[in-house]
């Protein structure tokens, strides 16, 4: 049914000629209110869906997401030229992920509501009688279309695409950043896990030394003793920072680092030693409770992941960063520019 400039309703053909003159004959006796109210009813109804059909696109959205977040996951696990960058893709997919499942549930919760809204507004306009001004926006409490909102539905959308963007931009640098690890673990600058967990203890603070050497930090400390007060190494960095690290070593991988070395040094390595950056250097995990303390107190857990990108991909944990990554790759002249026209590890 259309409305004409002046008011009046011209309906819509219909392919049986009986229906279409009654249906024109009807109209044709309604008062201009009534035209008013029917017309009204229509586009609610048609707003309604509209907006219905925008939370349907971001599901299907969010589904596609979900999917290449599935791929990629199942990729980085079993592609060996990811390993490099794995833990830390994988936990930004997660994390991504997570935002995909809220937005999931909200457009889920917005399509129920249109589809109440839809109910209510198609029963009324079936129930109401047609007569002057009776449309659903002048029922008591207005319209069930008030509590729906386009905006929501495209606001809702932007967050989803500028993820989407996001996610695309952080995959495209975690392909980059292990073509540059990679090349770094083919450099002698490089030490594999199997090296260090076949050492001893002592040979690990040993070998935590010499990592801190090759990002350029000066060594006050290589080993600790008894009476270390929890600082086995201790060092400068090259912006004259003081870092204090106790080294844990085990040929147990699967046992995580007892708690009580945390505590003791964040009772030490501030108050007695000065330090300016503190952590704990581990071959082995930790549990979640002593993460979480670590990381309330500030304390640097270097646990076996960091560990491994540390000294086999030359990827410091300090905060100011190291040059071993980058001082490898000019010794193989290999620059950023090069790296840039390779092709991606994984599509």
């Amino acid at each position: 049914m259309k409305v004409n400039m002046n008011g009046t309703v011209r309906p819509t053909k219909l392919g049986d000629k009986v229906l279409n003159k009654t249906l024109g004959q009807v109209i044709a006796r309604l008062s201009p209110d009534a035209v008013q109210a029917i017309v009204l009813r229509h586009a609610e109804i048609e707003v309604a869906i509209k907006v219905r059909q925008r939370w349907l696109a971001q599901i299907k959205s969010i589904a596609d997401s979900s999917a290449s977040n599935v791929a990629y996951s199942s990729g980085i696990s079993t592609t060996p030229a990811w390993a490099s960058v794995a833990d830390e893709a994988l936990a930004y997919i997660r994390n991504d992920q997570d935002q995909l499942d809220k937005e999931d549930l909200l457009a889920r919760a917005h399509i129920l509501l249109c589809d109440k809204v839809i109910s209510a507004l198609t029963e009324a306009s079936a129930d109401a009688p047609v007569g002057p001004a009776v449309h659903l926006g002048d029922a008591p409490g207005g319209s069930p279309l008030r509590l729906l909102s386009a905006a929501a539905a495209i606001r809702a959308d932007r967050r989803v695409r500028a993820a989407d963007d996001a996610w695309s931009s952080a995959m495209e640098g975690f392909d980059k950043e292990a073509v540059i690890r990679n090349a770094f673990a083919s450099t002698s600058g490089s030490v594999k896990l199997s090296q260090i967990d076949s050492c001893s203890p002592d040979s690990f603070e040993e070998w935590t030394a010499r990592l801190l050497e090759r990002d350029g930090c000066k060594i006050l400390r290589r080993r600790g003793g008894s009476n270390d007060q929890g600082a086995d190494v201790i060092a400068v960095t090259p912006g004259g920072l003081r870092v204090v690290l106790q080294c844990k070593f085990s040929t147990k991988l699967r046992h995580t680092v007892d708690p009580r070395y945390f505590h003791e040094l964040n009772g030490t390595a501030r108050q007695e030693h000065g330090a300016d950056i503190v952590g704990l250097v581990t071959n082995r995990t930790a549990s979640t409770a002593a993460q979480d303390f670590a990381t309330k107190h500030r304390i640097h857990f270097i646990n076996r992941p960091v560990l491994q990108r540390w000294a086999t991909y030359g990827v410091s944990w300090l905060p100011s960063g190291g040059q071993a990554i980058v001082a490898a790759l000019d010794g193989v002249a290999r620059d950023r520019a090069s790296l840039d026209n390779q092709q991606p590890l994984h599509h």
